[in-house]
């Protein structure tokens, strides 16, 4: 076994791809390989408040650099596909851990493991993993941290449009119009259709919630019922299919959210996962009858 050091060019390249990475593990929380994306949706978590900016670089950083220790290409560092489980784990620590050091000490802990959840399921998945790691990471922080509701107590908006720009956000465990703004830019300097499908998506998630009494009344202007339908949707569009996609995908992601809810667990965007999966397995099998 060699003992050398990698020469500096390989050095200097996974440096480069390193930091690329860290921008572009938060955009790939919306599946997108954009640098600009990745800085819209910081400016936006930083709107909302500094500690969760600094929670999602904090959270990208440490999937980037965990995945240089597991020898991962630097081309996928520099996709940023080993950071955005660490960014969502990094953002629910935050709103799962008090004091700070120990929100901070949760965010790290909890980004290693999503990270290697994440290389580990590329070996055991036939399909993407997802926000899968996240999912099962954060789970586990909310059991350690004796923590039960997901996200914590946002703030209701009684105006239908805050509500609706809310969605966007919630996917990052944050709250607000100007929060939700910033990720529909994000997504429109990606791709345009992407933020017109994400606002589709939340105004049909709201008019659902509101014709539908399996969820509480209170919350439905949040955009906690909301965001799980917004990021099926550009995981629709992203993946290469088409609006019939979303149109099914939306109620579907709704009745697994409250499904999930309804056996005592928190949903994080399992309901999303899910819905990909079983797009994904479609495909698979439709592609190997043809």
């Amino acid at each position: 076994m060699s003992t050398k050091a990698p020469p500096p060019e390989h050095r200097n390249a996974l440096g480069r791809e390193a930091l690329r990475g860290i921008l572009r593990g938060v955009a790939q929380v919306y599946l997108q390989n954009n640098t600009l994306t990745g800085v819209l949706f910081l400016a936006g978590l930083f709107v909302f408040g500094p500690v969760a900016g600094m929670c999602a670089l904090l959270g990208s950083a440490v999937g980037a650099a965990t995945a240089a220790l597991l020898r991962v290409p630097a081309e996928r560092i520099g996709q940023g596909l080993y950071g955005f489980n660490s960014v969502l784990v990094a953002l629910g620590a935050a709103g799962s851990f008090r004091p700070l050091w120990l929100t901070a000490l949760a965010a790290v802990g909890g980004a290693v493991t999503a990270a290697l959840l994440t290389h580990v399921a590329r070996y055991f998945l036939r399909v993407p993993a997802y926000t899968a790691p996240f999912v099962f990471t954060y789970w586990l922080l909310e059991y350690l941290g004796e923590f039960r509701h997901w996200p914590s107590a946002p703030p209701s908006h009684p105006v239908l449009g805050l509500g609706v720009f809310a969605s966007a956000a919630e996917v990052f465990l944050v709250t607000g119009l100007l929060p939700g703004l910033f990720i529909l830019a994000g997504l429109a300097v990606s791709r345009w259709t992407l933020a017109v499908g994400a606002l589709a998506a939340a105004l049909a998630t709201y008019g659902i919630v509101q014709g539908v009494p399996l969820f509480p009344s209170n919350e439905i202007t949040t955009g906690v019922y909301g965001f799980n339908a917004v990021l099926v949707t550009v995981g629709m569009l992203s993946t290469g299919r088409g609006w019939r996609a979303c149109v099914l995908a939306v109620p579907a992601v709704l009745l697994l959210q409250a499904g999930i809810e309804a056996v005592g667990l928190t949903p994080a965007t399992f309901p999303f996962v899910l819905a990909m999966w079983c797009a994904d397995l479609w495909r698979a099998r439709s592609e190997r009858e043809k």
